[in-house]
């Protein structure tokens, strides 16, 4: 009797067929990340987390219904990476303010759904916040996005940690780019957002 189940790759966990490992790049960051991640995300096919973490292994990822780990960071080396009135631009940090980030906490939802996370969880307060003032163009063309300058987790998190750290990230885009590239190689082009 043979299963109906389709096997997966036991080192990336996509399908045989959607297997990323040719390209999954060795990275390294001194910068901590945790992704508090809305739970209808971490089961979506187009998420770049699963991507994230493959590459960066360091990457931590917490359930945004169960937030109790944030109680255990430093707010005072710890930042959350989300826009608008009061977050300080990434591009501005000084060194000296830079060496004092240990992590960054970054939130992988919509845009409405990461808002209303940001306003409702008392536990995110405590932490300033970071922003992007001149954001590269992102690449992630296989979902829609806000606006031109909204960036995919992944894409945020390979820029952050190049503002703050200077250590290139480049790998973690291209390998966003080649395993999409793989994955959605029978979708049809209008399919794509941008």
């Amino acid at each position: 009797m043979t299963s109906n189940k389709r096997s997966e790759c036991e080192v990336c966990g996509f399908l045989q067929s959607q297997c990323v490992c040719a390209w999954i790049p060795l990275l390294t960051s001194r910068l901590k990340i945790l992704v508090v991640q809305d739970r209808k995300e971490a089961s979506h096919a187009k998420n770049t987390v699963t991507l994230l973490r493959l590459a960066l292994p360091s990457v931590e990822c917490i359930d945004s219904d169960d937030v109790s780990r944030l109680s255990h960071l430093d707010v005072n080396t710890w930042r959350v990476l989300f826009p608008g009135q009061g977050a300080t631009p990434v591009e501005s940090i000084t060194e000296g303010q830079k060496s004092q980030i240990e992590g960054v906490i970054l939130l992988d939802a919509t845009w409405r759904k990461a808002k209303k996370l940001l306003l409702s969880e008392p536990l995110l307060h405590g932490f300033k916040r970071l922003s992007f003032e001149q954001p590269p163009v992102g690449a992630y063309a296989i979902r829609k996005s806000p606006n031109d300058q909204a960036l995919s987790t992944l894409e945020a998190c390979a820029y952050c940690i190049e503002q703050l750290c200077a250590e290139d990230m480049q790998g973690l885009r291209d390998f966003m780019q080649q395993a999409h590239a793989w994955q959605w190689r029978r979708q049809p082009k209008q399919h794509q957002h941008r």
